[in-house]
């Protein structure tokens, strides 16, 4: 049986922006060391696919085929990745303008945004709308107001992704061989550098290259490679 990570919500970025660039820095000593002409022609590819990924996996959605296809129960994991989305602050740390805020600091997510992020992300529209449970929130949707409400603090508990492997490119689609690494599976070596973090959990991704999606990616499918779950020793955190 599977076991979940608890999943809490992610502010601040910089945690994640860091363990990205360990990722980076791992995968060039690596082609480094290999020097595989293959895997130097992929290099920018998997980057690419990484920055998508990291919105996706960092609320580890559960499998589907497709996304029109995901049941009722799992639509508020797809809505809450549109609102990490849509929420992300930049550089600077600011928050997207466009968001007002109520009485109580949360953020007034407009429904039509989610709506916008959820076609660019999935291809599709969201069945429903309804309130996002998470372990130390709730973000409430507000029918009379069309909005959802997000409170802008919270503790860090995410994956980040490494992408394995290109599997296949068959017209406008790309399977991905998606590692799941953990905050706790980056660790240094006596020296300070950066040793090769073991995996947490593998999923191969379907993501298909279409203008309209985020950064010109959407989601296609989801699923657990046969044969491969969690890496052997590597920490089971429901």
């Amino acid at each position: 049986m599977e076991h979940r990570r608890t999943h809490k919500w992610a502010f601040p970025l910089g945690v994640l922006l860091v363990a990205l660039a360990v990722v980076g820095a791992v995968t060039l000593v690596r082609l480094a060391a290999g020097g595989a002409a293959r895997q130097l022609s992929q290099a920018k590819d998997k980057e690419r696919y990484e920055k998508f990924l990291a919105a996706i996996i960092v609320q580890d959605p559960d499998p589907f085929d497709a996304p029109k296809s995901v049941p009722m129960q799992n639509v508020p994991q797809l809505l809450n990745i549109c609102l990490w989305v849509i929420t992300q602050p930049d550089d600077a740390g600011r928050t997207p303008e466009a968001i007002p805020m109520d009485d109580d600091g949360n953020l007034m997510v407009p429904q039509r945004m989610v709506e916008d992020a959820y076609q660019r992300i999935f291809g599709t529209t969201p069945p429903s709308h309804m309130n996002v449970e998470g372990s130390d929130f709730d973000f409430i949707y507000d029918d009379e107001a069309q909005c959802y409400r997000v409170p802008v603090t919270g503790s860090l508990a995410i994956y980040f992704p490494r992408v394995r492997e290109i599997v296949k490119k068959t017209g406008n689609s790309v399977e991905l061989t998606v590692e799941y690494l953990a905050y706790d599976d980056f660790k240094l070596d006596a020296r300070g550098r950066p040793l090769e973090p073991e995996a947490s959990k593998v999923m191969t991704f379907v993501l298909y290259e279409t203008p309209e999606g985020l950064d010109g990616l959407q989601v296609g499918t989801i699923r657990q490679p046969a044969g491969i779950g969690y890496a052997p020793g590597a920490p089971q955190i429901s």
